[in-house]
């Protein structure tokens, strides 16, 4: 078995444009000073740096974007044997970290992810009450706060957040479902554990189905994916927002099938130029 402590843990903080490190009172509900974790800040930002003056708290300016990008810098910085993805708009459950190391002491595989909450004893979704291993399918709906891992076995495996995906780059969503899907096609176990350790908001930048921005993400990961199945997916996703609702008339239809096919042909060839003019992407 295992034997981690709590000084094992890093957490990884991805922010911008911050000029200081008030943000981090909301998310430990505690003043800085009093913070008592190891953090890895990643603050992307062309005008602002910011600076930590706490030998737990580490700080590096990015002045590139993405949110990949930031994950990928974090890892690389980190130096703990266990580190934790987290959102600069999250709030940490009191006991998170002693869950979080219990779970790796008791469990050998490589990633764990854990249940975020909306509010104290409301959870995000209906999460399965037993400990299980988590499927490619089941992995897509992992949020990045839920995620931790042993940092050694994704460097070992060469796993990198892809940076074509997530926030900020081409293809602005699904960075978290390629990481934990490369992860297992490199052999790596997901562990789901039923354990709440942080609170976020109800809504996520992925909860819009018929916005282009996602649309067009998921033709591009169709597409990454297996080049045989994208187009079935496309008609698939289509229908599913038709028969959801979420799009009517077959104009609207059409344009939606049109952003897909867009994504899938744009991360085959690596041509940006549908995203010209259109900011939703």
């Amino acid at each position: 078995m295992n034997s981690y402590t709590n000084q094992d843990l890093q957490i990884l903080i991805a922010t911008m444009n911050r000029s200081d490190l008030s943000f981090l009172e909301a998310m430990f509900q505690c003043q800085v000073s009093e913070i008592k974790y190891h953090l890895i800040v990643i603050n992307q930002s062309k005008t602002t740096n910011l600076t930590s003056g706490y030998d737990n708290i580490q700080v590096v300016n990015d002045h590139s974007f993405g949110l990949s990008r930031s994950r990928n810098l974090a890892i690389e910085k980190a130096s703990a044997s266990i580190c934790w993805i987290l959102d600069d708009d999250c709030i940490l459950m009191e006991d998170a970290v002693d869950k979080i190391i219990a779970a790796h002491n008791h469990c050998e595989h490589e990633i764990i992810t854990f249940q975020t909450a909306i509010e104290k004893d409301l959870l995000f979704r209906n999460y399965d009450v037993v400990e299980e291993t988590l499927s490619r399918k089941r992995v897509r709906e992992v949020l990045s706060p839920e995620i931790t891992f042993k940092r050694e076995s994704i460097l070992v495996s060469s796993i990198q957040f892809d940076t074509r995906f997530g926030l900020g780059a081409q293809f602005g969503d699904s960075e978290n479902y390629v990481f934990l899907t490369d992860a297992i096609d490199k052999n790596l176990i997901v562990q789901f554990v039923p354990q709440t350790i942080v609170i976020h908001d109800a809504h996520t930048s992925s909860d819009e189905p018929a916005n282009n921005r996602v649309i067009y993400a998921r033709g591009a990961l169709a597409a990454r994916e297996n080049l045989w199945t994208a187009q079935i997916k496309q008609w698939k996703y289509v229908f599913f927002l038709w028969r959801k609702g979420y799009v009517k008339g077959w104009h609207n239809l059409y344009d939606k099938y049109m952003v897909f096919n867009h994504g899938m042909n744009d991360y085959l060839t690596g041509f940006e130029g549908h995203r010209i003019g259109h900011p939703d992407l």
